[in-house]
């Protein structure tokens, strides 16, 4: 199957990056669903709705983002599934970063990473992982330093699981936009 292309209105435009798992999926009758694009954007709201909700309670639109997958190719499980998904994603992570350096050479605009597995992957070895609850609660400073992290950028937890709707989170909404301010005003 032909990985999904990233989304992107205009890649000069782009206040910050949306960063998903990888584009598994069996949709479609329990065989996997092929995507035009990262998260089915265009074509299947169901994958992106959540984290479009989200994005729009912080103050992001579709046309103010680039949407990417770690994995940018179909794995034979889903995510949650595969005991090979870290491995497999570590091999990855040298790709976006070089991928997202060209869409933005200044590496400060953040990546909203849409699943835990991802900040676990991507946090550093030096640093320590935090639960999901901490990061949302703010006990643990988010968004997570370029330096923490092997993107080279700010990561924002932003997980697609139910638990963590920004609804439910009122501080985090409104810290991550103080951030977001912070960020487009440099």
């Amino acid at each position: 199957m032909t990985p999904p292309k990233p989304f992107c209105f205009n890649p000069k435009k782009i206040k910050a990056f949306v960063l998903g798992c990888d584009p598994t999926n069996f949709s479609d009758n329990g065989k996997p669903a092929q995507l035009d694009f990262a998260f089915g954007i265009t074509q299947d709201n169901r994958y992106f709705k959540g984290i479009l909700t989200n994005l729009n309670q912080i103050g992001l639109h579709l046309e103010d983002i680039y949407v990417q997958n770690l994995v940018t190719e179909y794995q034979e499980q889903e995510t949650a599934k595969n005991k090979n998904w870290k491995a497999t994603a570590k091999n990855f992570i040298q790709n976006r970063e070089r991928e997202f350096d060209l869409v933005d050479e200044s590496c400060k605009k953040p990546v909203f990473i849409t699943s835990k597995i991802l900040y676990d992957v991507l946090l550093k070895p030096t640093e320590k992982i935090a639960d999901a609850k901490d990061l949302y609660d703010l006990r643990i400073p988010v968004p997570i330093p370029a330096e923490a992290n092997w993107l080279g950028r700010p990561l924002i937890p932003l997980f697609r699981h139910y638990k963590y709707q920004l609804k439910n989170y009122p501080q985090y909404i409104k810290h991550i936009k103080a951030v977001l301010f912070f960020s487009q005003s440099e």
